[in-house]
């Protein structure tokens, strides 16, 4: 499999909004999308399948970078996708850009429901540090907060990045 992970733009929201909707029991619209692409502190990147010639967009990861802080807001794969390291892959480059830009950790939020993201987060490093109560407000689900420290590069070492962070497969 041939996959780039890459900036998103507008040419790519139809593509993302069709993954999100299949994805989430509250899906952001569009137009939430399309604002998060105008704002400085947004990560937001989508990783590519060439196919026949042609770009497919399998799947997305948005996250805001303030200060020395990632949150991760989405991650998702389209279901025909799922289960083959395309969310690593997107989680491990969406990290390292974060880091690039000087976050020091990550930070997200899962329900407890949903044991395969939990299953996976832990796999990627993540652990639970803490509950919002009553987070999800279409089912009154709690949240989990879930962090992970990103590696700091070697002091004088120039680039900053998240270097040492890995995804297991």
């Amino acid at each position: 499999m041939d996959i780039t992970v890459t900036e998103m733009s507008e040419q790519h929201l139809e593509a993302v909004q069709a993954i999100e909707q299949s994805s989430f029991i509250a899906p952001w619209s569009l137009q939430l999308f399309n604002q998060e692409l105008q704002l400085a502190v947004a990560l937001s990147l989508i990783a590519a399948l060439r196919e026949d010639g042609r770009e497919k967009v399998i799947g997305y990861f948005c996250a805001w970078i303030v200060e020395d802080d990632c949150t991760v807001l989405r991650i998702a794969c389209h279901p025909q996708h799922r289960r083959r390291g395309i969310g690593s892959i997107l989680l491990q480059q969406g990290l390292t850009r974060a880091g690039e830009r000087g976050a020091r950790r990550a930070s997200l939020e899962v329900r407890p429901s949903n044991e395969s993201a939990l299953a996976f987060y832990r796999a990627c490093g993540f652990t639970i540090a803490g509950v919002r109560k009553g987070y999800y407000p279409e089912t009154g689900e709690d949240a989990l907060v879930m962090q992970l420290t990103l590696a700091i590069p070697p002091h004088g070492s120039g680039k900053q990045s998240a270097g040492s962070v890995t995804i297991p497969s």
